[in-house]
């Protein structure tokens, strides 16, 4: 008589659970394949492979530090993880991202209900957004939805070999931004997004600041004639490079100048990787002609736990009527 499997036990993380991610990471790599496989794509991961399986270094740098570093549910059968969610903030406590989210086949079930504790633990705590970066072709695309999240954008991941030969050194002068330059990157933010993703991503300021996404990377401007005109976001990180590009659609700065600036400065990285959101046809496509070719769409999507309250404030005389602050 064949014994019963054990009960599925769904709870937070706990720094004990080394063995349960022990479990989880070995079953990650070959023979189990991809089934395994964080489908959360943050942006410092994008085109690269998961790191190995290293039990001390993965669990103990990654996951011991929970209280402060992200929130974490796990699905488990005894000794044996089937799901894993896991959520970090951005640049403020206001807006969160999903970094983890591995569920074998048969398990996207269990991985709803984990990423729906964590998202009604966050809406409790006061926290306005939650984002995730999935494949296009995600398992979990349909169970994210689910959870109430929302699709508002697609990126493609655009990746070269190596820089180009011959590129022309950048004509125009970068600095790195500063604290001072969040209000002039928003209104370049404004002329360069379309309305509908910064509707769902950052229509005020505060927002803006707050959905920015983490990692070791260098924020250089283009200034223009009346402000920036650019924004290079720059990142070196195990041999490759990677950069994005916030431009204004009718720009001061010509476009080769931006991305000859950004390709001298990754030379030395191979490969060198692009992330293009949809709306951002030009720039894919100067990219294609100097030999970029596409590896990886994504989709983006966010859920909106909560709205900010809106507060009616003293105004000028002659105004019609109070305007919301958030």
């Amino acid at each position: 008589m064949s014994k019963p499997s054990p009960a599925v036990a769904i709870r937070p993380l706990r720094p004990a659970d080394v063995v349960l991610l022990a479990s989880l990471w070995a079953r990650g790599k070959p023979p189990f394949g991809p089934a395994y496989r964080n489908e959360a794509q943050t942006w410092e991961r994008l085109g690269l492979e998961e790191a190995g399986f290293r039990l001390m270094e993965c669990t103990l740098k990654e996951w011991l530090p929970l209280a402060d570093r992200r929130h974490s549910w796990i699905a488990a059968r005894g000794l044996r993880a089937c799901a894993l969610a896991s959520v970090r903030p951005r640049c403020s406590s206001s807006a969160w991202e999903v970094d983890y989210l591995i569920a074998g086949r048969g398990d996207e079930t269990l991985c709803l209900t984990l990423v729906e504790q964590l998202t009604q633990g966050l809406g409790r705590a006061g926290v306005e957004k939650v984002f995730v970066r999935l494949k296009a072709d995600s398992p979990l695309l349909g169970t994210i939805r689910q959870a109430g999240f929302f699709p508002y954008l697609k990126e493609r991941l655009l990746a070269i070999d190596r820089a180009p030969q011959g590129l022309e050194p950048a004509k125009l002068p970068l600095r790195e931004r500063t604290l001072a330059d969040a209000l002039p990157l928003f209104q370049l933010y404004n002329a360069a997004v379309p309305a509908a993703v910064r509707r769902n991503e950052a229509p005020t300021l505060r927002e803006w600041v707050a959905v920015q996404e983490k990692g070791r990377w260098q924020h250089m401007i283009a200034m223009g004639t009346e402000g920036p005109s650019a924004l290079l976001r720059l990142s070196k990180r195990n041999r490759a490079g990677r950069f994005s590009l916030l431009t204004q659609r009718r720009q001061d700065v010509p476009l080769d100048y931006l991305l000859a600036a950004a390709l001298n400065h990754l030379a030395d990285r191979r490969p060198i990787l692009c992330l293009v959101p949809e709306y951002q046809k030009a720039v894919a496509h100067r990219l294609e002609e100097m030999g970029f070719r596409a590896v990886g769409e994504y989709v983006v999507l966010v859920n909106r736990l909560a709205r900010p309250v809106e507060e009616a404030v003293p105004v000028a005389e002659g105004v019609q009527q109070a305007y919301p602050v958030s």
